[in-house]
């Protein structure tokens, strides 16, 4: 996570795990140019400076059980958990998550996973049972996941995105539809989280979506390029992983990043900010 945070800073550094010479001479770099005691220690002053320059999250579903938040690492700054899912579908694991980040002090929000098979409109008020108050400021925007379907088989899921593929339109009001809902009801303009290749293949050209602040998932050591014809002049938030492995966390986690400081993280989506 060091490693990863000092490169998106622009630093050159490898990103291996290894805290090797090559790392601590970039620590050293980075505590020079931040007037911080420069020894190569990424002590609680360093860390506590590249914390606030480049806060780091994580995303959690059920799938991904329990977490043991006493030693989940305090490097981990905010946490999107998935509220719902379609129409109807609701997280069992939600309630508990929320509770624990807001006991760790953490920044935290909800995202729903859209589906093409129910109205935006049913699929916001699913999402907007979700007792968040985004007045909050230690609360993030709502999220949208549009991505890939997820049937109960291969064949259903191809199934469902060839649908997505043939009804284009209708799938962009469904989009418009939970977006406009949301953004009503909360105050707060939606993030929608969507992968550069997904967007170029079912929605290439679909541009209306530019000013929410993008989600994007890209599992490489730079940046990731923007979809081609969203419109979007940047990305917000960076899933960097996907098969990312934190002490707390049993399994895989999905890790991000914001690019932007921790005021900047808590103004994210904020009417008039």
């Amino acid at each position: 996570m060091l490693q990863r945070a000092l490169s998106f800073l622009g630093y050159t550094i490898g990103i291996d795990g290894d805290y090797g010479p090559g790392t601590a001479a970039v620590v050293t770099q980075f505590q020079t140019d931040k007037g911080l005691g420069a020894d190569g220690v990424a002590g609680p002053d360093t860390w506590g400076a590249i914390d606030n320059l480049a806060p780091q999250g994580m995303d959690l579903s059920h799938n991904n059980g329990p977490v043991n938040w006493a030693s989940l690492t305090p490097h981990i700054q905010f946490v999107y958990c998935k509220f719902s899912q379609g129409a109807g579908f609701k997280d069992p694991m939600f309630n508990n998550y929320i509770t624990a980040a807001k006991q760790k002090s953490l920044v935290y929000g909800a995202y729903h996973f859209l589906t093409f098979q129910s109205a935006g409109q049913d699929q916001a008020d699913n999402f907007l049972a979700n007792g968040l108050d985004f007045t909050d400021p230690n609360v993030l925007p709502p999220a949208l996941d549009i991505e890939w379907q997820v049937g109960s088989t291969d064949a259903e899921s191809a199934q469902l995105d060839q649908y997505v593929a043939n009804n284009k339109n209708a799938c962009v009001q469904i989009i418009t539809d939970w977006l406009s809902a949301v953004a009503a009801a909360t105050n707060r303009t939606p993030v929608i989280y969507t992968a550069r290749s997904y967007w170029d293949q079912y929605f290439n050209g679909i541009t209306q979506f530019s000013g929410n602040p993008l989600w994007i998932p890209s599992y490489q050591t730079n940046p990731p390029g923007l979809p081609a014809t969203g419109g979007w002049p940047d990305f917000a938030i960076w899933q960097y992983a996907e098969k990312g492995s934190l002490p707390g966390t049993s399994g895989d986690v999905d890790q991000d990043i914001f690019k932007g400081n921790m005021a900047a993280l808590k103004a994210l989506g904020r009417v008039g900010v």
